[in-house]
């Protein structure tokens, strides 16, 4: 387990609610940033039609999500620095993680953001 997943197990209980009504469980709010960090990383790397756009919807899901951590007392853009660079570690190493969240789940999840 990486020292962010530990971090989150920390949050403050109403954190923990808020995030729990939102995402389903801590593991579900951890997958659901690390697959947005995967996606801006791709965005950024790949030549994709309207990356720029896809990057702005990107950096706004991640305010918003940076703005519920930060309301809840924890450091937002630590938490999700932290995520990413779990993510980019995966991706020198080679792994793809499988959280077990189907695209359906994904974008379900993104929609309550």
């Amino acid at each position: 387990m990486s020292q962010v997943k530990k971090d989150l197990t920390k949050f403050p209980k109403e954190l923990k609610q808020t995030i729990s009504e939102k995402y389903g469980s801590l593991d579900r709010f951890y997958a659901t940033v690390y697959l947005i960090a995967r996606n801006e990383h791709q965005a950024q790397m790949n030549n994709v039609p309207a990356a720029q756009q896809r990057l702005n919807t990107i950096k706004a899901y991640q305010g918003m999500i940076r703005f519920m951590l930060d309301e809840g007392g924890a450091n937002g853009q630590t938490i999700l620095d932290d995520i990413a660079s779990d993510y980019l570690e995966d991706f020198v190493q080679f792994k793809e993680q499988d959280f077990g969240l189907t695209n359906e789940d994904f974008i379900a999840i993104i929609k309550r953001i």
